[in-house]
Order: structure tokens, then C-alpha cells, then sequence
């Protein structure tokens, strides 16, 4: 073997360059697998995670009223949601369990009997079980991180007026995560491969020059390396040769790397204020319809504190109100596509609305035209067609001027409930009628736009349809169709509307 000393110096220095090039490429590769797979673990315990979190809205009353099937179709909803629309996560099970461990609901049913106590299949899930039943705050579990077999799991335990009921866990595979970090890795390996070539005949025909441009090259990789994208500045390009290609292409990369963050910070941001805007312009135009009935209320009541008869009217009217803000708060959250648990009521009650609508109206000089003509045996989901109804009452009140006309009527025609609300007012114009029913669209110079949105999302969770008619100069009319609901049954649609075929 010859002495390595007595090596050319260009075959040296080609040696070098290659041993360096590789050097630094499979470190950059190795740095961006572990930190892709880390990064994709984290996300998809964040997607477990908030899947749990999303059940337990409702789970904690379904389990008081050992709903077993609103529980069943929650869980079911939720993961089939995921499923099909986030490719990269796929749920392997889902489970709620009492705070003994019996099953409540499961996403395999006939293998885990509801009411049984749920039987874990080695020691493994024998110790995840204990830990989930033990967490009393959010967390996320982890197993067989480094195998197609591998998991995250959403754990979320259950209370109700501070009493531990139970908790529900989630879990999804990272089969998907696991080939995406291998077609990573064979990646980085033919990119590193490329490098050591390229890096070889640089070497080959390289100089002293080379030296100082490559220096700098290779420790802005290895700050990418570490992630410390604040300590690379660009390599100067003073040459044309393949050393400066090679600076200007790493400078071209770089400024790539910084954009994407900062992107992708911006994009975060941006995702948590919209959110936290619709929720907020959400719970403020919902909670304030029961709200200005109940400060009349009060205001009335201030006004004639020793008239019984004003008390025994208003009262239960107050007490309405505050029990429909607080279903409001709970049901905004109509984004998760959750089952809402919403009692049957008679018809009859939405006669209730009727009183607020006076109070709505006050001293203006509106007329009302009130046709309830459903039988009291009939029942339908009784907060929801309340505030449906309510939301086009007060729409119709406001656009009115002096002397119009406001109309409700409701019929019977089974297996469903017909409901007209209409004025005579100035009517709406037609280029704005394909927009009404979008979020944020208003025309009212003070208005949120999520009125109409929240009536046409509550219909059709309810099963039914809205339509529209409108006539500029002659007025509007709603016509809202929703199934009734059979007593002993979950508020379901019952058979299909007419106009879906």
C-alpha cells in the first residue's frame, strides 16, 4: 500500500473535499429525519389530542344520561372526520371509559362491549390503561414510536361539577409518519451520494482559493444543522467557477429556509386570531338575543316592582333566557361537527319566542301575525328551532320600517314541520341574496354577518332546508323545513326531505 504521505497533494485535497462534503450531508440528513419525524410525532399527539378534546364537549352530559349512542356516534364522527380528511393520520381505535375502566363506547364495539370492563390485550396496554385513568389534565401517550406499528394517543379525562367520570382516549397510527421519514431518509442519502461526486471533481480540480469559500459554506450547514437559522449570514460570491454556483445556490437555499419560517410562523398567528374572531363575533351576536329580552325584562320589572302579575309573566321569561344563553355558549361550537344533545320539546313551545318578540319590538309600530298551527303532540329539537326562529324574527323586526308587518306561521305535514317567517318590508336586493347565508356578510352597518350563517348551519344540522323569497319593495320570506322527532328516539332526521331526492 502506497504511503499516504506520499500522496499528490490535489488527490489529498480531493480526498478532503469528499470526506468532508459527505460528513457534513449525512449530518444535515440525519438532523433534518430526526427532527421531520420528531416534528410530525408532535403533531399528530397535537391532532390526537385535540380529537379527544373535540368528544369531550358533550361527553361529560351523554354520560350522566348514559347516552351510549351520542357517545358512540361522537367518537365516531370525530375519527371518521380525520380519517378522510388529514391522509397523514389514520385512527386505530377510540374509547370512553367510566372511572372504572368499563366501556362506555368504543370505535370496535363488538369486540369491547359497552358496560364490560375494557381488557387490554398485553402488559403494555395494561400500563397505558393505568395511566390514562389516572390523568386528570389533557395529555398524550406515546408507543412503538420507531415501528410502522407506532401510536399516538389523545387522552382527556372527564368531570362534571369537579367529579371524575371517566376518560376518553384516541389514538392514532403513525404507519404513514414512518414512510414518510424513510422516503426522507433515502432522500437525504441519494442527495448526500450527489453531493460526495460533485465534491470529489470540485476537489480534484480545486485550489488554495477554495479553501476559505468552502469554510463558510460548510459551517452555514452545519448552523442549519443545529437550527440556528439567526447565526448564518450569506457566503460572499466572488467567483463564476463551481464554488460560486455552489455559494449562490447554498444562499438561494437559505433565504428559502428563512422564509418558510417565517411563513410558517405568520400562518400560525393568522389561523389562532381568525379563530378566536369567529368564536368571540360568535358568542357576542348569539348571546345577545335572549340578552336585550331579558334587560327588557328587567327594565319592566324595575319599573313595576309590586305588580305580581308582571313578575309571575316575566319571571320564567328570565329564566328562559339565561338557560337559552347558556345552550348558546355550548352550541357555537358547531366548526367541530359534533352531535349536538339538543331535548325534544313540544311545538308548542316555540309559542315562547312570541314574548320576545314583543319585547323585541317594544313601541315600535309593528303589527304581528302569529299561525302556530302544530299540535302540542308533535316535537321537534326545541333550542335549536327556538333560535332559528328568533334569529329570522329579529332579521324581519329590524328591516321593517313604521306600520310594516311581521308573520310567523308553522304547519304540520309529517313527517316534518314547516315554518314561514316573512315581512312586507323594502325586500332584498338581488345581487346580495346569493351572499346572505355566507359568514361576515352584512349589510347592517353594526352587524356581524353570522346571524343568517348560524340559522342555515342549524337547519341543516337538524336535517332540514331554508329557502329563500324576497321581492324588492314587497318584502321577504323563510321557509324553513325540519323533521320532527320521534319520542324514545335521538333528534335525528326521520326519512328525507322532499327536495333531496
Amino acid at each position: 500500500m502506497l504511503n499516504p504521505r506520499s500522496w499528490p497533494l490535489s488527490l489529498k485535497f480531493s480526498l478532503t473535499i469528499t470526506a468532508v462534503v459527505a460528513g457534513v450531508g449525512f449530518m444535515i440528513g440525519a438532523v433534518i429525519v430526526v427532527q421531520d419525524w420528531w416534528r410530525f410525532h408532535e403533531v399528530l399527539g397535537e391532532k390526537a389530542l385535540l380529537m379527544a378534546e373535540s368528544v369531550a364537549v358533550t361527553a361529560p352530559k351523554a354520560m350522566l344520561r348514559k347516552d351510549f349512542w351520542t357517545l358512540y356516534l361522537s367518537l365516531k364522527n370525530i375519527t371518521s372526520h380525520s380519517s378522510v380528511e388529514k391522509r397523514q393520520s389514520q385512527a386505530i381505535t377510540g374509547m370512553i371509559l367510566d372511572a372504572k375502566g368499563r366501556v362506555q363506547a368504543h370505535l370496535q364495539p363488538s369486540k369491547h362491549p359497552i358496560g364490560l370492563l375494557f381488557s387490554p390485550s398485553d402488559e403494555n396496554e395494561r400500563h397505558l390503561l393505568e395511566t390514562a385513568l389516572s390523568a386528570r389534565s389533557p395529555s398524550v401517550l406515546s408507543g412503538g414510536e420507531l415501528s410502522r406499528k407506532g401510536f399516538q394517543e389523545g387522552v382527556v379525562p372527564l368531570f362534571s361539577d369537579q367529579k371524575y367520570l371517566g376518560v376518553i382516549r384516541v389514538r392514532l397510527s403513525i404507519g404513514q409518519l414512518y414512510d414518510k421519514a424513510q422516503y426522507s431518509a433515502v432522500t437525504v442519502l441519494a442527495m448526500t451520494f450527489g453531493f460526495v461526486i460533485i465534491g470529489s471533481l470540485l476537489g480534484a480540480f480545486a485550489s488554495q482559493r477554495m479553501v476559505k469559500p468552502l469554510t463558510a459554506v460548510t459551517l452555514g450547514l452545519e448552523a442549519v444543522g443545529r437550527g440556528d437559522m439567526a447565526e448564518i449570514a450569506p457566503v460572499p460570491v466572488r467567483q463564476r467557477d463551481e464554488i460560486g454556483r455552489l455559494s449562490a445556490t447554498f444562499n438561494k437555499i437559505l433565504a428559502a429556509l428563512a422564509e418558510k419560517k417565517t411563513l410558517e410562523e405568520e400562518a400560525t398567528m393568522s389561523e389562532k386570531l381568525v379563530a378566536l374572531g369567529r368564536i368571540t363575533a360568535g358568542v357576542a351576536h348569539e348571546v345577545n338575543n335572549p340578552l336585550a329580552g331579558l334587560l327588557n325584562c328587567i327594565d319592566t320589572l324595575r319599573k313595576h316592582p309590586n305588580d305580581p302579575e308582571l313578575i309571575k309573566r316575566y319571571l320564567p321569561l328570565i329564566e328562559q333566557g339565561l338557560y337559552r344563553i347558556r345552550d348558546i355558549v355550548g352550541s357555537l361550537l358547531v366548526e367541530l361537527k359534533v352531535e349536538d344533545s339538543d331535548h325534544p320539546v313540544s311545538a308548542a313551545h316555540l309559542n315562547h319566542v312570541l314574548e320576545l318578540l314583543k319585547l323585541e319590538i317594544g313601541k315600535r309600530d309593528i303589527q304581528i301575525v302569529w299561525e302556530n298551527q302544530v299540535d302540542e303532540g308533535i316535537y321537534i329539537q326545541g333550542t335549536r328551532v327556538q333560535q332559528v326562529v328568533l334569529n329570522l324574527l329579529k332579521n324581519a323586526v329590524q328591516a321593517l320600517p313604521e306600520g310594516g308587518t311581521v308573520s310567523f306561521r308553522a304547519i304540520h305535514e309529517q313527517p316534518y314541520i314547516i315554518i314561514e317567517v316573512s315581512d312586507n318590508g323594502p325586500g332584498i336586493p338581488a345581487q346580495y341574496r346569493n351572499q346572505l347565508f355566507d359568514p361576515f356578510f352584512t349589510t347592517k352597518p353594526n352587524g356581524t354577518g353570522l346571524g343568517l350563517w348560524v340559522v342555515y348551519r342549524l337547519v341543516h344540522g337538524m336535517g332540514g332546508v331554508i329557502e329563500l323569497g324576497s321581492e324588492e319593495g314587497r318584502g321577504t320570506r323563510f321557509r324553513v323545513v325540519v323533521p320532527t322527532i320521534k319520542i324514545g328516539s335521538s333528534p335525528d332526521r326521520v326519512g328525507r326531505l322532499p327536495c333531496e331526492g
